[in-house]
């Protein structure tokens, strides 16, 4: 298990879902916050998005901010397969939405490891498609309230 400090300064990728079954992919710049349930099984966030790049993507992805650079970018990619992508700021500030699909995809249809990993942080109350900039409080309070919920202790 990682812990929040030992990931400071470096690059880590998560994904979780929100209540309405879309998917979020979460790049911490060396500095966003990281969900005590992502630090515990890093690699199985790292085979969950692995999985989701493998599916076949339209082009479709609209994407909230110019590419800067001929090459693509993991979060026009994971927009491209439904997935709202977000990234945060290395010096520590909020995640903010760089890319969002033009068709999200819901959790059920993720192939696994994708599914179970991102079902794992499901963060009840709030939505990816409205969603411009999540803050740490924001993503805090979601996942305490994942962690007081029922159905938490029986999540795969």
């Amino acid at each position: 298990m990682n812990e929040p400090g030992e990931i400071q300064g470096y690059e880590y990728d998560w994904i979780a879902c929100d209540g309405s079954g879309h998917v979020g992919f979460f790049s911490t710049a060396g500095g966003g916050h990281a969900p005590e349930a992502f630090l515990r099984d890093t690699d199985a966030h790292d085979d969950a998005i692995e999985a989701i790049l493998a599916l076949p993507g339209p082009t479709d992805g609209l994407s909230e901010t110019q590419v800067l650079s001929p090459f693509q970018h993991t979060w026009q990619l994971m927009a491209a397969r439904g997935v709202f992508a977000f990234d945060a700021d290395i010096n520590g500030g909020p995640y903010r939405l760089v890319a969002a699909p033009a068709n999200p995809i819901r959790v059920e249809a993720l192939p696994e490891p994708a599914s179970t990993v991102a079902r794992q942080l499901t963060l009840e109350g709030l939505d990816f498609s409205k969603l411009k900039v999540m803050t740490g409080d924001l993503l805090r309070e979601a996942l305490s309230a994942l962690a007081k919920s029922p159905r938490a202790a029986t999540r795969p």
